[in-house]
Parts: C-alpha cells; sequence; structure tokens
C-alpha cells in the first residue's frame, strides 16, 4: 500500500495552532497529506467540494472551540452523512472537561486528545492517530 494515502482533515481556528499542526506534519509526517480548515463549517463546505481526485479522507481533527461551528456541531453533522459515520474523528482542545468529554463522546466522537504544551507531545498524538485508522482507509 502507497504511503501517502493517509488523508488528514483538521478544523483549526487558531492561527498559531494551524501553524504548529502544519510545521509537524510537514517535518515528522511528510508522506500524510491533510488540509486545516479555520473553521468546522469551512470544513464541511471543503468535503461537499473537495477534487475528487484526492484519496479518501482516513481521519478528522476538530477543535472544540470555534466560531461559526464547533467541533461538537460539526461532528454531528458528519456522523448524519452516510459516508462519515464509521470514519475515526477526534477532538483536540484546550479544554478537556469531563463534560466536554462525554458530549463529544456521545456525538460519535472516537477519541479526545487535550492540546499539548510541546512538540514532542504532539508528535506522539499524531503518531497515534494513524492507529485509529483501519487499514482499508488508509492506514
Amino acid at each position: 500500500m502507497k504511503q501517502n494515502t493517509f488523508f488528514l482533515l483538521i478544523a483549526e481556528d487558531d492561527p498559531d495552532d494551524r501553524d504548529m499542526l502544519r510545521m509537524v506534519l510537514k517535518e515528522n509526517f511528510p508522506h500524510w497529506q491533510y488540509y486545516v480548515a479555520n473553521n468546522g463549517q469551512l470544513l464541511l463546505d471543503y468535503l461537499t467540494n473537495r477534487p475528487l481526485d484526492l484519496p479518501p479522507v482516513s481521519l478528522i481533527m476538530l477543535d472544540i472551540n470555534m466560531p461559526i461551528k464547533d467541533g461538537v456541531e460539526t461532528l454531528i453533522a458528519l456522523r448524519r452523512c452516510h459516508n462519515y459515520t464509521q470514519l475515526p474523528i477526534v477532538a483536540y482542545s484546550t479544554s478537556k472537561t469531563i463534560q466536554g468529554v462525554h458530549t463529544f463522546m456521545q456525538a460519535g466522537g472516537t477519541a479526545y486528545f487535550q492540546k499539548p504544551c510541546d512538540l514532542e507531545e504532539m508528535i506522539d498524538i499524531f503518531s497515534g492517530l494513524s492507529e485509529l485508522v483501519p487499514v482499508s482507509q488508509g492506514r
């Protein structure tokens, strides 16, 4: 199987976090393809209009606290679409309250990660993400 079939979608509203995510992906996971949207609505719009020649989406990572459409609202919208009912969708947020984690998981989330403070933790999170993806979906 080709290494470049892993396709990650990210919704993140913070520009500094987006830049750090891109840097970590580029330097540590160069064979991954990815798209970063500024909020959940833009991620949903991208999925509706994405080029057909791209590999299938392997995993979606959502920030929870975003304007326009937050992570839970985006997750609910994705789970209503038959193409994304089984796709791994994870939260990636500064908030990790018991209620927030419960709400995300009850809405159909696969996993919930608290944003790390350093690059090594972020690399560890990304290393574990590919393990959430069934081999048939691009791992």
